[in-house]
């Protein structure tokens, strides 16, 4: 019966999105102003460090917008008192930890409102991220997913679909609302390759959602899949991954998720747009035109996101074919903190990913690599495969994009060396910068 409900939760919750797909912005922005006041004075009822934020800024609830931006290390660091479920970090972290050792997604931890579930973020930005979801935010974001991602809404549903999630952590919920006509499969990326290609060719999803790097090494292994939709999750989705992966198994769209919540759905047109009807946005201007967000989720509730700063960077488009009100997103384009600082001609400069991905895209015969800046001035670049061919080349192009940036690239030492293999489950990072430097 508990089952049979959340069916159909997730089901209504689906079909109120159509209402949600705002064609308006000014429509758009009432919408939001009507779910931020009652959330609002909600969370701060709920949230004490919420409240305390409120306090110390001297603001009233709806000047919300001018609160001081947190980020993901200020909210584990005040987690106890921001979460509304009375959960204590080191608890969510017990149980996260077992989850991810023994491979068994299933447990929760109780509350005074019901079982939450609970995870990791990967923690590629340096500071790992515990997440709490009741099942009432779970059920919703199945919903939301259903809608914008499953081929052919609400018709698909008439139909069998088969639905295979590669990620590496199950948090079950799919299984908990699948159905004779709605399959969910979770292939944990631990596993061989070899037995996940040999899976996923046998099951042939109607919609796959993976890594993209995950997604180009099964293509490798063999997996014969022809999807109706391919769903990019977790990593930037770069241009020679998506062309790789509609050659290989079909037509590809990207989703924008973190550990903060699900901030960008793709339209009917395929491109990617923010969630604004669940998500407000504001942006902080890092310059060449890439922004920084700063989101307020409009419905969480169990960990609430109240002007919370990430540290990703987006590229915007004017306007979209479809006619969404919602923003479009032209590239997420990474981390702030994966953007390399070297020497220029007036001290020091930002080079961003953007460029170093461009550049690597133009060596030919070069299957995979990764940029890392390991000094003030130095570089290491590793290739597979490392060949006479693509060592040179790749060192001259990796020149030629810190030229463009404004960097001086006879300051800066570029070491050029073999790839070894990213580790089954960590996300994939093609450019990084290590080097420290007192860099903010």
């Amino acid at each position: 019966m508990v089952e049979r409900l959340d069916r159909l939760t997730v089901l209504g919750h689906a079909l109120g999105e159509g209402r949600l797909m705002f064609r308006d912005r000014a429509a758009l922005r009432r919408h939001q102003d009507r779910q931020a006041r009652a959330h609002l004075r909600w969370v701060a009822a709920h949230s004490p460090f919420t409240a305390r934020r409120f306090l110390d800024a001297g603001l009233a609830l709806s000047q919300w917008r001018e609160l001081p931006p947190v980020d993901k290390a200020g909210m584990m660091a005040a987690f106890d008192t921001l979460n509304t479920a009375g959960l204590r970090l080191s608890d969510v972290l017990a149980v996260a930890r077992r989850a991810e050792d023994t491979r068994d997604f299933t447990p929760t931890l109780p509350t005074p409102h019901g079982p939450v579930t609970v995870g990791l973020s990967s923690g590629t930005g340096g500071n790992a991220g515990a997440f709490v979801v009741s099942r009432a935010e779970r059920l919703q974001w199945a919903g939301v997913v259903l809608r914008h991602l499953l081929p052919g809404f609400p018709l698909g549903l008439l139909r069998k679909q088969r639905v295979a999630f590669l990620l590496r952590a199950d948090g079950g919920l799919y299984r908990s609302v699948g159905s004779a006509r709605l399959d969910f499969r979770f292939l944990d990326l631990l596993r061989p390759l070899d037995e996940l290609a040999a899976e996923l060719s046998a099951d042939q999803p109607t919609l796959l959602i993976g890594p993209p790097s995950v997604l180009r090494a099964l293509l490798d292994a063999g997996a014969t899949a022809q999807p109706e939709r391919v769903v990019s999750v977790a990593e930037v989705l770069e241009d020679d991954d998506r062309a790789a992966l509609e050659r290989g198994f079909g037509p590809v769209v990207q989703v924008y998720q973190a550990t903060e919540g699900l901030l960008g759905l793709p339209c009917p047109h395929g491109h990617l747009h923010l969630n604004e009807a669940h998500v407000h946005f504001d942006f902080e201007a890092v310059g060449d035109g890439y922004l920084r967000p700063v989101l307020t989720d409009l419905r969480r509730t169990t960990q609430p996101m109240i002007r919370h700063r990430l540290d990703d960077l987006l590229l915007l488009a004017d306007g979209c074919s479809c006619g969404l009100a919602a923003r479009r997103v032209l590239r997420v384009a990474g981390r702030q903190d994966d953007a390399l600082n070297l020497p220029g001609g007036a001290g020091r400069v930002t080079v961003w990913p953007d460029f170093l991905r461009g550049a690597m895209n133009r060596v030919p015969g070069l299957r995979e690599y990764r940029v890392e800046q390991t000094g003030a001035a130095e570089l290491s670049v590793m290739l597979d495969p490392l060949t006479p061919e693509t060592r040179p080349e790749a060192c001259a192009q990796v020149r030629r994009a810190l030229e463009r940036s404004g960097a001086d690239a006879t300051q800066v030492r570029v070491i050029a060396g073999p790839l070894a293999p990213t580790p089954p489950g960590v996300k994939r990072r093609r450019v990084q910068r290590l080097w420290n430097g007192g860099v903010p």
